[in-house]
């Protein structure tokens, strides 16, 4: 994130270019997000099966809507989030940024130290922050409690002069480009409130996640809420339905994670073959329903890249696929699926769930390529056993999910008639739509 001093730059500037009821209210809203403490003062979110992370604008919009329109302090909280996001895509995405490299973090830490009291220069600020007296009265104190002493401290800090040294990486010049940006981005928004259009969209600006299996005994459990439903702003349901790789055993902790979110029915989708070798840690646990569907069809290795979609399609159409989904849709509770490594088999019923919730063929191949960096270390393993594979067709390729939803759509136009065709009456379909979103 940006730091307080470049935020309250942004504001100063955006000051000379529109007219504000109060500025002095509107600065302090534009830093008053850095001081939050207990709480979760940026109303970051998790969507995308929570792979990715956001700031809930849409949340903040809900609440203050009408308190931004008159007091400035709520609409310079809500820009302090939106120049964060821009930040992030900013030095992430546009000069790529990479923390995991030891001794980054604190390199760039040096770099934001530096510029600060350059900022403090180039922008002619003049530390003007008021805290009003009565504060605890406001009703920004619901998002979380404020650290407003230190607040002050971190702001009087910011004008103590500081010795330039050289840069590592956040340079001078990236500041006023940042900065420039910012401001711009800000504009657009404050126009689009003024003439009440929709907002920035959290959704559309998340940022990726550190891949983490929600279960500690596998490498690849994930969830299929927290996806956008196309044309609204709703999300598929949180809690209903994992998909996974193999789990031959099962810690005390995760049971008691699946249990509690009522994950009780379990489907096992490898073969007898692969089953007997590595059985499953739910098969004589009587806490969970076991039930096993084996899908042999489509599980050849593709001769090439091209060819997995094909596959997909074997798979799509297996003769246990009609009892997957059945079960699926008449389960009392929450779903786990999984095959070995929770890619391809699990990952065409994943896309099919997701296609009859209504969530969009990005969504659903980024939820299918996510298996890549779940995998990376089972995968590449395989690899070093089988040099001359085409390591695209292993590991989970974008194209070959597109490609999937393609065919799929060629062969029965809409999911809903795929499903038709499979046996799953209407409704069945209408049940497994249930499992992922609720009637409005």
């Amino acid at each position: 994130m940006a730091s307080s001093i470049v935020h309250y730059a942004i504001t100063c500037e955006l000051i000379k270019k529109r007219h504000f009821n109060n500025p002095s209210r509107l600065k302090l809203g534009s830093v008053l997000a850095d001081a939050g403490y207990n709480g979760n003062s940026h109303m970051k979110i998790s969507v995308a099966g929570g792979h990715k992370k956001t700031y809930d604008f849409e949340g903040y919009r809900k609440m203050y809507g009408e308190l931004m329109k008159k007091d400035d302090m709520y609409l310079g909280y809500y820009l302090h989030l939106v120049q964060d996001v821009i930040y992030r895509h900013f030095v992430y995405d546009k000069y790529h940024w990479n923390p995991m490299i030891p001794g980054n973090a604190e390199k760039l830490h040096k770099d934001y130290a530096i510029g600060n009291y350059y900022v403090v220069q180039k922008y002619n600020l003049i530390n003007e922050l008021i805290i009003p007296t009565d504060f605890e009265k406001e009703s920004i104190n619901q998002i979380c409690k404020f650290n407003l002493d230190g607040l002050v401290q971190n702001m009087n800090a910011y004008f103590v002069p500081v010795e330039d040294d050289d840069i590592f990486f956040f340079t001078k010049d990236m500041t006023d480009e940042y900065i420039a940006e910012a401001v711009e981005y800000c504009i657009r928004e404050l126009d689009n409130l003024e003439r009440q259009k929709e907002g920035i969209d959290g959704y559309i600006n998340a940022w990726d996640n550190a891949p983490r299996s929600i279960l500690e005994s596998t490498m690849n459990t994930r969830d299929l809420g927290m996806y956008r439903i196309q044309g609204t702003k709703r999300y598929t349901l949180a809690g209903r339905i994992y998909r996974s790789d193999r789990c031959e055993t099962l810690s005390m902790r995760d049971k008691e994670l699946l249990l509690s979110r009522g994950i009780n029915t379990i489907i096992d989708l490898r073969s007898e073959e692969e089953a007997t070798a590595k059985p499953s840690a739910f098969v004589h646990d009587n806490d969970f329903n076991y039930c096993h569907f084996p899908i042999i069809e489509g599980m050849m290795l593709p001769r090439s890249l091209a060819e997995v979609p094909i596959s997909y399609m074997e798979i799509a159409h297996a003769d246990c696929m009609k009892n997957v989904f059945k079960t699926i849709a008449n389960s009392p509770s929450g779903v786990f699926y999984h095959c070995t490594a929770g890619k391809d088999r699990t990952g065409v019923i994943s896309a099919i769930l997701l296609l009859i919730a209504g969530v969009s063929d990005e969504d659903i191949v980024y939820d299918y390529a996510i298996s890549r960096e779940f995998n990376m270390e089972r995968l590449e393993a395989f690899l070093r056993e089988h040099p001359d594979i085409d390591r695209e067709i292993v590991l989970a390729n974008e194209n070959s999910m597109y490609g999937f939803l393609e065919m799929l759509r060629k062969k029965h136009n809409t999911v809903e008639q795929y499903l038709l065709d499979l046996g799953i009456n209407d409704k069945e379909t209408q049940l497994l739509r249930n499992k992922l979103m609720e009637n409005e």
